[in-house]
């Protein structure tokens, strides 16, 4: 959510309040309709049906490393000409993705659908999207699994009874391309993940710094790039996290149910508060290690790092891209018990 623009200072508690209870294995069933008007209900079918294909291409095909596209193309390594190129006009697919071991090159869209007669219609629609680019080495294109997702929501009451998501996941065969193009692809895609990550949570420089490495093409102003990047994480604040020393590893901020917390003189105090009125503080950070090892554009390291995270706190949960989310205040004790 903190990387989706707009959604990061939603109050996204909203979810709390229409999602029916539901347990291992059930269902995916809200209470009630998804607002009145037609509009309302298309654009809050299009938000969360983001929200659960992300989920689903993390569990079901193991990806964990996301690049937002959102209407323009991007360099992932100017230098080399490694990019998302477009084929055709209208909205490009959500993400580019890849897997935690820098694998599976995926090109994704997600439809939302609360038309009861079901998905079939925005899952083509899905799918013409997800065609609309390719990622190219040097101009060749290369090989990606192509993801359309379309899911329809369950309604409680006054609504179709059940939820229904579609896939379609092809692999689109490309063609060869050197060791050292595929690495800059998969770290051109790790710094985008990390930027649009840490952007909403305060670290703007650093996030700025991330994009400008995809986009330098020339080795001399390139190294003075990273070292820019390097000073920008440095320098990045690191707040007084709930007394866990382990945090100053992390890149980072809090995030509560209304929305990322900038300020950095927030203190356990302030936590413990927010704790209380049920705000449920969090603090999700990236590793500074990992960082560092994007900046640098090492690989090997990434792979190590990714492989060998270790939890910087006995209630922390990661994403499997170098980050993770640790609760706060009151909210320790919660997650601890369940």
């Amino acid at each position: 959510m903190l990387q989706t623009p707009g959604a990061a200072y939603g109050a996204w508690s909203i979810l709390d309040a229409l999602l029916a209870p539901t347990g291992v294995g059930t269902p995916f069933i809200f209470r009630e309709p998804l607002g009145q008007a037609r509009e309302v209900k298309v654009a809050l079918s299009g938000l969360f049906g983001r929200f659960v294909a992300r989920a689903y291409l993390e569990r079901y095909f193991n990806l964990s490393i996301f690049a937002h596209l959102g209407s323009h193309t991007i360099d992932l390594d100017r230098r080399r000409k490694v990019k998302v190129t477009r084929l055709s006009r209208g909205d490009l697919p959500d993400w580019i993705a890849c897997a935690s071991d820098l694998s599976s090159l995926t090109v994704a869209e997600a439809k939302g659908c609360h038309d009861p007669g079901g998905p079939a219609k925005a899952l083509a629609r899905a799918w013409t999207q997800a065609g609309r680019i390719d990622v190219t080495a040097q101009g060749r294109k290369v090989t990606v699994k192509r993801i359309a997702i379309a899911t329809r929501w369950g309604m409680a009451v006054a609504g179709p009874a059940n939820a229904h998501l579609s896939v379609k996941d092809p692999l689109d065969e490309g063609e060869p391309i050197e060791p050292e193009e595929k690495d800059a692809l998969f770290i051109g895609m790790l710094r985008l993940h990390i930027a649009n990550l840490i952007r909403p949570l305060g670290h703007t420089e650093l996030a700025n710094a991330l994009y400008a490495l995809t986009q330098q093409r020339f080795p001399r102003r390139l190294q003075g790039d990273r070292d820019f990047a390097r000073a920008a994480l440095d320098a990045a604040p690191v707040g007084e996290v709930d007394k866990a020393a382990a945090m100053g590893g992390m890149i980072g901020g809090i995030v509560t149910r209304a929305g990322p917390v900038t300020d950095t003189g927030v203190t356990p105090d302030d936590q413990e508060a927010l704790a209380r009125l049920n705000l449920a503080p969090v603090f999700v950070g990236v590793e500074r290690e990992l960082i560092e090892a994007a900046i640098d554009a090492d690989p090997q390291t990434v792979r190590t790092r990714l492989k060998q995270s270790v939890s910087p706190d006995e209630f922390a949960r990661p994403d499997r891209a170098g980050g993770w989310i640790v609760p706060l205040g009151e909210e320790r004790h919660i997650i601890g018990g369940t």
